[in-house]
């Protein structure tokens, strides 16, 4: 399995602060069945600002305790970026990366807002060639107040991915019944585990897996797995149309009917 977004280089954001913490979480990934792995440190979020030259610098640091504790694992850079003004122009000067220096750029939003800028801006990132990928966007409290803002940016383009631990319902199940809709109605197209630590933020790729494919069936579960694999090898993802999914109060007015009887 393949994860395009975790937290595992060492000392640069808030994944671990060791090389001891590095090598547990490494080998967490690996017992999780994964292979390959695209590190994402947050770059513009709070006060951490990570550049790409730092960023090889500490794939350097990596990959030697990866060859000095023999895992078997194969680590990739890329950034975690903020959403910010200046995405296109760093990405252009080669302050910013994209994931596994491919098309693929990794653009988060906070948690509790969504800039009034964002479709310009990922309009100009896509006229620059690049894809945008929105990370974790049922984690973000304006796109579940009302989905049709994730739809209205999926359709114009940009892909989404959903963290494992949503999907398993480790993060409440609110997110998880929010994340499997918009897997199912092709708002979300990858799942990445968001690792950071092995005992409070962990991977949990194999876990999600095993859900969507419960839930949703092993045709879901394909079509992920293919969509991570295409954005480490820069390939083109598979995309189906996007469709408008309800709100969180419509799907409750809508089983309180059904329960009354009235549909």
């Amino acid at each position: 399995m393949i994860d395009i977004h975790n937290h595992v280089l060492i000392g640069i954001d808030d994944g671990p602060q060791t090389e001891e913490a590095a090598v547990v979480l490494l080998k967490q990934a690996i017992d999780n069945g994964i292979t390959d792995i695209i590190a994402t440190p947050h770059h513009h979020s709070r006060a951490f600002f990570n550049p790409k030259s730092k960023i090889i610098e500490k794939m350097e640091e990596l990959s030697n305790v990866i060859e000095n504790h023999q895992l078997d694992i194969k680590v990739h850079p890329g950034q975690e970026i903020r959403i910010n003004g200046d995405m296109v122009s760093e990405l252009q000067s080669d302050i910013s990366i994209p994931l596994n220096q491919s098309q693929y750029v990794l653009v988060e939003f906070s948690f509790t807002e969504v800039p009034n800028y964002v479709e310009k801006l990922l309009y100009d990132l896509q006229m620059k060639g690049y894809v945008p990928v929105i990370a974790h966007p049922e984690r973000c409290k304006p796109i579940i107040k009302d989905p049709d803002r994730l739809y209205e940016i999926v359709e114009k383009g940009a892909i989404a991915q959903i963290t494992a631990s949503s999907i398993t319902g480790a993060l409440g199940d609110n997110l998880k019944e929010m994340s499997l809709r918009m897997i199912e109605n092709n708002l979300a197209h990858v799942i990445s585990s968001d690792a950071h630590s092995a005992e409070i933020r962990p991977f949990l790729l194999k876990e999600s897996y095993e859900v969507v494919t419960e839930e949703l069936g092993r045709n879901f579960t394909e079509l992920l797995q293919f969509n991570a694999d295409a954005i480490l090898h820069n390939k083109e993802v598979k995309a189906k149309a996007p469709q408008k999914m309800e709100t969180h109060h419509e799907t409750k007015k809508r089983k309180k009917k059904k329960f009354l009887g009235l549909f």
